[in-house]
């Protein structure tokens, strides 16, 4: 398991990556990492190409929201 931790629009995430395909968006509760989205994305081959879907898939996210 791979991760990031980031600021997106305020809010402190954390981007986990199983080296695969799946993803899950948590947010820090309690002092503790709680998953609230998961997603899958394939043909992935590097961690730049992971965190660049789990960004993409935040920003579209937040673009629909708007």
């Amino acid at each position: 398991m791979k991760h990031w931790e980031i600021e997106h629009n305020g809010e402190h995430i954390r981007i986990e990556w199983n080296e695969g395909g799946t993803f899950n968006l948590q947010t820090p509760i309690g002092g503790q990492w709680v998953d609230y989205h998961c997603f899958t994305c394939y043909g992935i081959e590097t961690d730049h190409e992971a965190l660049e879907c789990a960004m993409d898939l935040l920003n579209n996210a937040t673009e629909e929201l708007i």
